[in-house]
């Protein structure tokens, strides 16, 4: 009897659903699965080429099954932006427009999974490499990237200013995590590119794309606690929510 009434309270009290917890567990593991399907075909390569499989799930390149996973990854954190915008109210803090802003912006940063427009940012950055007249030991968009993710990370840590702790400080979290992988250890991938260390770049790549995946996954876990299945007593259906508080 305990145990029902414990049941029927996680139904109504505003707990993501048990399907949403699945979900995020098959997606963790999916990503852990590439990981190592990635490391495990760059091993065996070694010793009998597999090229065609190597293109398919090598995480260092584009078109491809990882690259497909990571930009669905941004993608579905994006959703999930976007539905807590349809569900803000006129006077909810953040707002419509904030959740709209942080939609596109990681909508963009999924384009960019598929179409590599950072790399587009290496032009400017042999120009102020050239201007300053110093040598750049690793990629040249490196340093215009990191002037982009100062100008994101200031405006994202004023945006979450409003939001609840837990969500402010896991948003901002995943956020860390994923420039931990897409700029401080592509950077050293660059570098290690740069000096022909091939074994520090193969296990920093699979650490930069790691990481970029776990953001999204952190994002979604920290999101998926925001924006809630509820069980409306007067329909009987579960319905989407934002949390309250």
């Amino acid at each position: 009897m305990t145990e029902t009434r414990t049941r029927q309270r996680s139904a109504g009290d505003g707990l993501a659903s048990p399907p949403a917890r699945r979900v995020l567990r098959l997606a963790a593991g999916a990503t852990a699965a590439l990981l190592v399907t990635d490391l495990a075909t760059r091993v065996y390569n070694h010793y009998d080429a597999i090229p065609g499989v190597r293109r398919f799930v090598n995480v260092d390149l584009e078109a491809n099954l990882a690259t497909w996973w990571n930009s669905t990854l941004l993608l579905a954190v994006a959703g999930m932006a976007l539905i807590a915008a349809l569900l803000s109210g006129r006077d909810a803090r953040p707002g419509r427009l904030s959740w709209l802003g942080l939609a596109v912006a990681v909508a963009l940063l999924s384009v960019d999974e598929t179409a590599s427009l950072h790399e587009r940012l290496g032009e400017a950055g042999k120009s102020w490499k050239e201007w300053a007249g110093v040598a750049l030991p690793t990629h040249a968009w490196v340093l215009p990237g990191a002037v982009l993710a100062v100008v994101g990370t200031a405006c994202a840590v004023l945006w979450a200013r409003k939001l609840p702790r837990d969500l402010r400080n896991g948003l901002l979290g995943a956020l860390a995590v994923y420039l931990g992988g897409a700029l401080l250890t592509e950077a050293f991938n660059g570098w290690a590119l740069e000096n022909g260390h091939s074994t520090t770049l193969m296990l920093g790549t699979l650490v930069e794309e790691g990481l970029e995946m776990s953001a999204c996954l952190v994002a979604l876990a920290v999101l998926g606690r925001y924006v809630v299945l509820r069980h409306d007593p007067a329909t009987g259906h579960a319905v989407l929510r934002l949390r309250d508080g």
